[in-house]
C-alpha cells in the first residue's frame, strides 16, 4: 500500500461520559475522564494505519510533558510522525469532550498557534514519495507550503473540511478532492448545494459532504447523489468523521473510485461508533473485515 501523508492537527482529548448533557449552572458527577490522543489528521492517520496503510503524520507536538504520551500512542497504532515544531516549548492543543449516552458529543477546544517553519516540504515530498496528502486546514503556513509543493510534484491533495478558516480561500485552488462536514460553509454559502457549487467554481469536481448518521452527499462533476449509511445505535461518535477520511484514503488508493471509496469508508466510520473514545475501536474491530 502506498504511503499517505496526513498533515494537520493532533489534540489531547479529555472525554467525559454522561447520561445527558448538563444544563446551565448544573454540576454533574461522572466517572473519571479518559485521556485520549485525537485531532482530525491524527485520527485519520490512525484509521489508515489500522487498514495496513503506510501512515505518515505531519503535525505539531512540541516539547512538553505530554510528548511521550502522544508519541507512544502513535507508535502503538502504527503512525510514523514528523513533529514540525520539534523541540519548541509549547503546550499541545487540548479538547474537552462531553459525550452523552446517545453518542452525541460537545467539544470545547481552541485553534493552534500558526508556527513558523524550518522544513523544506519539497524535499520532504521527494524523500517520502507519498501517493496522496490529506490536509485538515489547520496550521495555515504549513498547510499552504505543503500543498504548493504537492501541486508542483503532481501529488493528489485531499481536503478534510471541518469548518471554514480565513486562509482556505488560498488553499482551495491547490486541492484535488474534498470531503467536508455538514457544518462547512464557505463565505456566501448557506446550503449544501451552495457548497458543491463553490467547489465546482474552483475547478474541483470530486466533492463529498458527510452528515453524521445521515447519508453522505457527493458529486463527481454531475448531479448531487447520496450514499446511505447504516442505521444503528451509536455509543460514541467522537472521531468518526476523521476515521471516514483516513479510511477513504486507503480505499481510494486501491481503486481510485470516489463513490466506492466513500461507501466503504462510511461503513468503517459507522462501525467505530460502537466503541468509546478514539482508539478502542481499533483494538476491537476485525481488520480483515474492512480490508
Amino acid at each position: 500500500m502506498p504511503q499517505v501523508l496526513f498533515a494537520g492537527l493532533t489534540t489531547l482529548d479529555m472525554q467525559y461520559q454522561v447520561d445527558q448533557f448538563p444544563g446551565s449552572n448544573e454540576k454533574v458527577k461522572c466517572k473519571p475522564p479518559d485521556i485520549l490522543v485525537g485531532g482530525p489528521a491524527a485520527n485519520a492517520a490512525a484509521a489508515f494505519a489500522f487498514l495496513n496503510g503506510d501512515s505518515l503524520l505531519l503535525t505539531a507536538i512540541g516539547a512538553n510533558s505530554f510528548y511521550q504520551f502522544i508519541d507512544e500512542d502513535f507508535k502503538r497504532f502504527g503512525i510514523r510522525a514528523i513533529d514540525f515544531i520539534e523541540g519548541k516549548k509549547v503546550n499541545p492543543v487540548f479538547a474537552s469532550v462531553i459525550t452523552s449516552s446517545n453518542g452525541d458529543r460537545t467539544i470545547l477546544s481552541h485553534h493552534p498557534e500558526n508556527h513558523k517553519l524550518d522544513l523544506s516540504f519539497a524535499d520532504l515530498l521527494i524523500e517520502e514519495k507519498p501517493a496522496a496528502i490529506l490536509v485538515d486546514g489547520f496550521y495555515p503556513d504549513m498547510t499552504l507550503s505543503l500543498c504548493r509543493a504537492a501541486k508542483e510534484q503532481n501529488i493528489t491533495t485531499i481536503f478534510d473540511g471541518g469548518s471554514w478558516k480565513p486562509h482556505l480561500s488560498d488553499l482551495i485552488p491547490l486541492l484535488d478532492l474534498v470531503i467536508c462536514s455538514a457544518e462547512f460553509m464557505p463565505p456566501g454559502c448557506s446550503t449544501h448545494q451552495d457548497v458543491f457549487e463553490y467547489f465546482r467554481n474552483q475547478g474541483i469536481t470530486q466533492i463529498a459532504i458527510s452528515r453524521g448518521e445521515k447519508s453522505i452527499l457527493y458529486c463527481e462533476g454531475g448531479d448531487i447523489q447520496e450514499i446511505q449509511t447504516v442505521n444503528q445505535q451509536i455509543i460514541d461518535s467522537l472521531g468518526a468523521g476523521d476515521f471516514l477520511h483516513g479510511a477513504f484514503c486507503y480505499y481510494w488508493l486501491k481503486d481510485r473510485n470516489f463513490k466506492t471509496s466513500l461507501a466503504k469508508a462510511g461503513k468503517i466510520a459507522t462501525a467505530t461508533c460502537n466503541y468509546t473514545g478514539t482508539r478502542n475501536c481499533f483494538k476491537e474491530l476485525q481488520q480483515s473485515k474492512f480490508r
